[in-house]
């Protein structure tokens, strides 16, 4: 099983003697997110070739819709991330909007 180590500025995957460093998690979930896109868009084709195997074909497309959906979402994420970093950093005060 591998071992995963979440860092501030990183998301480290330990499998055995190797290491894979991603330097935010939202980048990892959003190019496993255009990876599945890509891959159920082509089986969706390739099944699609066949009148057995249509169903099957629209089910892939169908999949592949919805992980482009989500993308919108996961930008939304990372925006969100970035927010709460800027309110754990040194210069960030929020009473300084209502003074003015």
């Amino acid at each position: 099983m591998p071992d995963i180590f979440d860092d501030k500025n990183y998301l480290g995957i330990k499998m055995g003697k190797f290491k894979l460093y991603f330097r935010k998690r939202y980048r990892l979930i959003t190019t496993v997110n255009d990876l599945l896109i890509g891959i159920l868009f082509v089986a969706g084709s390739c099944f699609n070739f066949f009148s057995t195997t249509e169903i099957v074909g629209m089910v892939c497309y169908l999949g592949g819709s919805l992980f482009l959906a989500s993308r919108p979402i996961l930008r939304i994420m990372h925006n969100t991330a970035l927010r709460n970093e800027m309110k754990e950093s040194e210069n960030y005060n929020p009473n300084k909007a209502e003074r003015q």
